[in-house]
């Protein structure tokens, strides 16, 4: 049975996620916000101040009319806000990648803007509920003064919902905030693994495999971790966040051998969900950056502008892991990591991130330059052997679709310019060897 500290956190991460979190959240507060009012006015302060506002505040029937209209008023909002949420998330999904979607629809601006639609009208028919046409004095003239001043922040609001949502639309915007995303997780990533300098050997280590198939999306490190410091054990997960396990596949390795109970114990700590979302993990969001600039080179879309962007940034995001080893930490104990994440090593990452591009826009020249220029920029960044070793293979790999699928000398000519400017950069590597280029079709007049 799942310990209730980590069905408490699978059920943070699965609510957090939606859609609807904010938007129940929010008007929770200002249904308690007009008990809250609605109390103050039977205290004796609400005389004096009904006394200070103007007539038509006090005004039984004018009440009513005031609350209905902002009721019509902000209910219209919310329907043209869901609508163009909805807008948003087909035109992302056709234009650029599913695999965005989450982010959009997590997009925490938009989600507390739509809460605040839903609390405002909450907070006005609660208003509106009370109101006697009798009873002049049962009008909540400090209630009807909050609702027309959350009225008007709603416009407010519906404006910045308006440029929130033609931003989030834009490939340029969606682009800028994956690549600060990964720029942020990898800047996180290196802090946490500062001063460790490898990964132990867990060659003979116990390995415990999944009891349950799914994405591995995150870890209950705060659990786990007292299971892990009780028992004095270091662990090692085998697969990285965000891969896809069958019943019995190899999870994860501890130092020391466990009993059932215990190794349930440990297994409990480990959320798989049928959706792939890991987005605390750099190689993520590298591979969504790449899964747009192919679907740009895509006939249906074809923008090569947008693919030569994500190149860039992926060429950035390359250069700055030049050196960082391939694992991640965790548990820490006294900064004593008990827990290592392997991650994605560079040849499974150019396989991953930048081969797809390779293969769908190798018959376009300026992709095919974008993504030299592309490696060659991660080759300033101090990659260690084996990276440099998959750059080079990975040159290597564009230079032979190169020579394959262009056929014109001109651009022959452009690839070669930048697989010169590679070879200067060659450390004990094999030389990249130039487009042959045919002269005579160069030269050739036209009939």
């Amino acid at each position: 049975m799942s310990a209730p500290a980590n069905k408490f956190f699978r059920s943070v991460k699965r609510v957090t996620e939606s859609i609807a979190f904010y938007p129940v959240l929010i008007p929770a507060v200002y249904a308690v916000l007009a008990v809250l009012v609605l109390a103050f006015e039977s205290t004796s302060l609400a005389p004096a101040l009904r006394d200070r506002l103007p007539p038509g505040l006090v005004d039984a029937d004018n009440s009513r009319e005031v609350l209905s209209t902002l009721i019509t008023g902000i209910i219209s909002l919310t329907v043209f806000s869901f609508s163009m949420v909805m807008v948003v998330l087909n035109g992302a999904a056709a234009r650029l990648s599913p695999r965005v979607l989450p982010g959009l629809v997590s997009d925490l601006r938009n989600q507390v803007i739509l809460g605040i639609y839903l609390g405002s009208i909450v907070y006005c028919l609660m208003m509106i509920g009370t109101l006697n046409g009798k009873a002049p004095a049962s009008v909540p003239a400090l209630g009807l003064l909050l609702a027309l001043v959350f009225g008007m922040f709603c416009m407010a609001l519906f404006v910045v919902f308006i440029r929130s949502v033609s931003q989030s639309i834009q490939v340029e915007w969606i682009l800028s905030q994956l690549y600060n995303d990964a720029s942020a997780n990898l800047k996180k990533r290196k802090n946490r693994i500062a001063g460790v300098a490898d990964i132990p050997d867990a060659t003979d280590w116990w390995c415990l495999p999944a009891a349950r198939p799914g994405y591995l999306r995150e870890v209950n490190e705060c659990r786990l971790g007292k299971v892990l410091r009780k028992h004095n054990l270091t662990a090692m997960i085998q697969v990285e966040p965000g891969f896809f396990l069958i019943e019995g596949h190899p999870l994860i390795k501890l130092s020391t051998r466990l009993s059932d109970t215990e190794a349930n114990e440990v297994l409990d700590c480990f959320d798989f969900h049928d959706n792939e979302f890991a987005g605390a993990n750099v190689s993520y969001g590298m591979r969504q950056i790449s899964e747009i600039a192919v679907k740009a080179i895509s006939p249906a879309i074809n923008d090569p502008g947008t693919a030569i962007r994500a190149i860039n940034l992926l060429g950035v995001l390359l250069k700055r892991l030049g050196g960082v080893p391939p694992f991640d930490v965790g548990c820490c104990d006294g900064g004593r990591p008990r827990l290592f994440y392997p991650q994605l090593e560079m040849p499974r990452m150019l396989q991953t991130i930048i081969a797809p591009i390779r293969i769908y826009g190798g018959h376009d020249p300026q992709v095919l330059v974008t993504l030299l220029q592309c490696l060659r920029n991660a080759l300033h960044g101090n990659p260690s052997d084996a990276q440099r070793e998959a750059l080079h293979d990975e040159i290597r790999a564009l230079r032979d679709d190169a020579d394959a699928k262009v056929g014109n000398p001109l651009d022959r000519q452009a690839v070669n310019e930048v697989i010169e400017r590679v070879v200067e950069l060659q450390i004990r590597q094999p030389a990249v060897a130039l487009l042959p280029i045919d002269r005579e079709r160069q030269t050739r007049p036209t009939d």
